[in-house]
């Protein structure tokens, strides 16, 4: 071929979203695919502080003594096999909870005559916007016992009764407080899947003779059943990588999963061990995308059957109508009020444990640094504490700079995704953007460390820097943001962008005229998630922070671990109050909706 004709080809096929498409590809490669390798090869190589373990070997030796330590050796169960167990019972079981509280929820809001619809509907997303392991703290003001404890809960002070400590720790309430936390996100996916069923279809089959109950089972199940595998499947994805949660609930009686393991040999020293935890935690959120996909196919959407579609018959509660609904508000006031009062209340108990009106006290909140008030920390309140306004400062600004990176390079994929739809490219860099979703978080955080603990090539060692938190941030929440720029750019047909092309507008142009303006509902709901995701993410940077990058999630687990709870405690309402407040704002000024078009 005529070489003149081979570049004017590269110069025809090289239009903006190839370009992009490409660019994005090799970003997402070198910051998801390549840590993968590199995590590998630090499992078959001996690192410095192991040369002591392994006899006669020194650093930067291939070994396999990792492999076996984890899998063959007599010490295997106790660790590595009993936390996978561990980890596997409780995903299972705080998946299934999930489940069935937000399906049961999703149906009475959705498909009831139940009333205050649309003020349900925003409460009950509250737990999942809350850090996950802030249910597990207030579980342990509430229930714990002075055996285990060092002082008495809430509930002992009042009843007098002491709890088991298989009821204040342990497996029970890691699966009920993740559950309690997770059942948001199975609500608005099946709610969702359940309004968008075409009421004709239930009328036609109506017609035809069919009961009620027939209806469900050959109509609303079938077409709901996809959502609800899906639902599960992710939940438990969700449990895979959770860290604060089985840590401040699991250390105490020692009961490990596979995320406390990661961290435990990671901070122990034992690093090639701990690449081997996270990456058998990767393998398995690899497994739980082939099965959705396989099972579900390819990650669609879920929308309306048909172009034009009628609310579908709504069944009547009867006399149950107000007895549920007072169950249902109290469920929910019980899983959101409650535990930031608790937490509150026990942030100004001078004394832990002694919950009387005379042991009231702000000493936490504003109180100077001393030896001989209180637990003696020698700390001052959080609100004149440097260190932890520090800490407070940087979750806002990495959860602000994240969400906007997230956000336009959310829409820049969408737009590439779907503008190439049909080609290689679309079909890889879709699932290589959703990708870092189903890996667990603190295993993805523990592939970044991997990544950038060392200068590679051109790029410096980031550890220690607040550059490495940002970027681990943004590309574990890119999922939400390319997915709601997918779902956005399908909505805006390619005529518009024709039309301005052939007047002569640049791409930039378009862009910023044609798309930008459609997509800006999308586009900062797109910022949202991630903004709160960061703001609340502990999972993800525990693994990644320094004294000079504290942020207050990981502050928290310090206090934690000394016995600190009101300091820790008055830390969380903070940030419970500062992501409350931000998804508050987000929705008065931006219009975004969490909850939008479920109820009411």
């Amino acid at each position: 071929m005529n070489p003149k004709a081979i570049v004017g080809k590269v110069r025809r096929n090289a239009t903006p979203q190839t370009i992009l498409s490409v660019v994005f590809i090799c970003i997402l490669i070198y910051v998801v695919l390549v840590p993968l390798v590199i995590m590998v090869h630090e499992t078959l190589i001996v690192h410095p502080m192991e040369r002591f373990q392994i006899p006669g070997s020194m650093p930067g030796d291939y070994t396999l003594s990792h492999w076996k330590r984890t899998f063959s050796e007599p010490s295997s169960y106790s660790f590595f096999y009993k936390p996978l167990l561990n980890t596997l019972i409780i995903s299972t079981s705080l998946a299934v909870l999930s489940l069935l509280i937000g399906g049961v929820l999703a149906w009475l809001v959705v498909r009831t005559d139940l009333p205050y619809k649309k003020f349900i509907s925003n409460i009950a997303i509250v737990p999942y916007i809350m850090p996950s392991w802030a249910m597990s703290l207030a579980w342990i003001t509430l229930f714990k016992n002075p055996r285990i404890g060092g002082s008495q809960g809430l509930f002992q002070f009042l009843t007098g009764i002491s709890l088991p400590n298989w009821f204040s720790y342990g497996m029970f309430p890691i699966i009920v407080t993740l559950s309690l936390h997770y059942f948001p996100f199975g609500f608005m996916l099946i709610a969702g899947a359940l309004r968008n069923i075409d009421s004709q279809l239930e009328e036609s089959a109506e017609l035809l003779g069919a009961s009620r109950w027939q209806v469900l089972r050959k109509i609303v199940f079938p077409i709901v059943t996809p959502v609800i595998f899906s639902t599960f499947l992710l939940t438990f994805s969700r449990g895979l990588g959770t860290f604060g949660t089985p840590a401040f609930l699991g250390g105490p009686v020692r009961t490990y999963v596979l995320s406390t393991m990661l961290h435990a040999n990671l901070v122990g020293q034992r690093p090639g061990i701990g690449y081997l935890v996270a990456f058998v935690m990767i393998l398995m959120g690899i497994l739980i995308l082939y099965m959705d996909h396989k099972l579900l196919g390819a990650r669609k959407s879920f929308v309306t059957i048909s172009g034009k579609s009628g609310k579908s018959e709504l069944t009547k509660l009867g006399k149950l109508k107000w007895p549920v609904t007072v169950l249902v508000i109290a469920f929910l006031i019980s899983v959101t009020v409650v535990p930031f009062v608790v937490l509150t209340i026990d942030s100004m108990m001078l004394i832990p444990g002694n919950y009387s009106l005379d042991n009231f006290s702000l000493h936490y909140w504003i109180g100077p640094a001393s030896t001989s008030i209180g637990l003696g920390t020698g700390e001052p309140g959080i609100l004149r504490n440097p260190a932890i306004l520090n800490a407070l400062a940087n979750s806002f600004k990495l959860g602000l700079v994240t969400a906007v990176i997230t956000g336009v390079a959310g829409m820049l994929i969408g737009y590439t995704v779907v503008r190439t739809r049909g080609t290689v490219f679309s079909k890889f860099l879709d699932q290589l953007a959703f990708l870092p979703y189903l890996m667990p978080s603190i295993a993805f955080g523990s592939i970044f460390l991997a990544l950038f603990a060392v200068p590679r090539g051109p790029i410096p060692s980031l550890y220690g820097t607040f550059a490495l938190l940002v970027i681990a941030c943004s590309v574990k929440y890119l999922p939400f943001a390319s997915r709601a720029g997918i779902t956005a750019m399908m909505q805006i047909g390619p005529e518009l962008e024709e039309a301005a092309t052939m007047v002569g507008a640049p791409w930039s142009k378009r862009i910023r005229k044609i798309i930008l303006p459609l997509q800006k509902s999308s586009f900062f709901s797109g910022l949202l998630l991630p903004f709160i995701s960061a703001m609340r993410e502990l999972s993800l940077v525990v693994l990644l922070v320094t004294p000079g990058t504290q942020v207050a999630t990981a502050i928290t687990l310090r206090y934690t671990d000394r016995g600190w709870y009101p300091y820790t405690n008055a830390v969380m309402v903070l940030i419970v109050l500062t992501v409350l407040l931000t998804t508050a704002l987000s929705r008065k000024l931006m219009g975004t909706d969490l909850a939008k078009g479920i109820g009411g």
